[in-house]
């Protein structure tokens, strides 16, 4: 599974990278824009091709993501609102969160699994082995986020993740399409 996490400030020509990044096989989108105000958070939405709003996932103002047929919502372990249709995805960051969530989900993204590109400071304190024998008994979906290059897909999926998240590696690159490529190839290796 490839997730990919919109960066929280407007980059150019963000709605082209994202419509070809859905085209290249993006599985699903993540909508993380949580300074915007529902109107700009509205347009925004408006402006991605139907076809690809079932593919989407909200990070704030969740009530959108009924009205406009969004594919779910993305919350922090300490959620305790309605949980509406659709799937329903946590940030972790460390294991024990996972272990202590108190509510079901269907993916949850463990960060930073690397240092971060895209939060400076902001580093792996994870051990990787204990990682990979906590991961060996989940049942699960637990995606990898937070560093995630071409050179740290192998170890990502000999950890046991079941997919990789990406934020920094794609709006960071001069050409988003073009890596987004070279990720995707390496991962379906």
């Amino acid at each position: 599974m490839i997730i990919l996490i919109s960066n929280p400030v407007p980059v150019k020509d963000e709605h082209e990278i994202i419509h070809q990044l859905f085209d290249d096989g993006m599985e699903i989108f993540h909508l993380r824009k949580k300074e915007y105000p529902e109107p700009e958070l509205r347009r925004f939405i408006e402006h991605i091709p139907e076809e690809y709003l079932k593919k989407t996932v909200l990070h704030s103002h969740y009530h959108l993501a009924t009205e406009y047929g969004l594919k779910g919502i993305h919350v922090s372990p300490a959620f305790s609102g309605k949980i509406p249709d659709g799937t329903l995805s946590v940030s972790f960051h460390t294991v024990d969160e996972i272990r202590k969530i108190g509510i079901p989900f269907d993916y949850g993204f463990l960060s930073p699994v690397f240092d971060s590109i895209s939060k400076e400071g902001y580093q792996s304190r994870f051990s990787l082995d204990e990682v990979k024998q906590f991961l060996e008994h989940r049942k699960e979906k637990i995606i990898a986020l937070g560093g995630i290059e071409e050179d740290k897909i192998e170890t990502v999926k000999n950890l046991g993740f079941s997919g990789i998240a990406l934020l920094g590696a794609i709006w960071q690159s001069g050409h988003p399409a073009d890596k987004f490529k070279r990720i995707k190839e390496r991962w379906l290796k």
